[in-house]
């Protein structure tokens, strides 16, 4: 049964370079949700920035993207007011405090350091996605 037990499947954009957590989240993800992948985060940037289709319903980043940060990226779309109100969530495995700051100032509705261990990063995940994609009140 679907964490999210929905027949509407909300949109998730994700940004990750690490080819193995691209992995983990898309198996963990795909059953439930439609996802969009961004490697980088010039390619990021240049798919929500030229979106047509609904809004997603989360956007989750990764802090240290090739080509542009996951903090260069938040501060550019949280100018733009079609992406003032979507949930955008830094899910890294940085811990540093100076990054979590810097996020939060950039835009960040919330900074998530990424577990170690598959079963925890699933439990992790899937909190993040239910939370702000069914109980958040964010509007989308």
């Amino acid at each position: 049964m679907s964490f999210l037990s929905d027949n509407l499947l909300p949109h998730i954009i994700f940004a990750e370079d690490n080819p193995d957590h691209a992995f983990l989240i898309r198996r963990v993800l795909e059953p439930h949700c439609v996802l969009t992948y961004a490697s980088d985060g010039e390619q990021l940037l240049e798919t929500l920035e030229s979106w047509m289709d609904e809004l997603p319903r989360l956007v989750l980043i990764d802090v240290n993207l090739p080509r542009l940060s996951g903090l260069e990226v938040l501060e550019k779309l949280r100018q733009k007011p079609e992406w003032q109100l979507v949930p955008m969530v830094v899910f890294s495995t940085s811990k540093l405090r100076l990054e979590v700051e810097r996020a939060l100032s950039a835009g960040a509705n919330s900074f998530v350091v990424k577990p170690a261990k598959f079963t925890e990063f699933r439990e992790v995940l899937e909190h993040i996605v239910l939370y702000w994609t069914k109980i958040n009140a964010t509007p989308s």
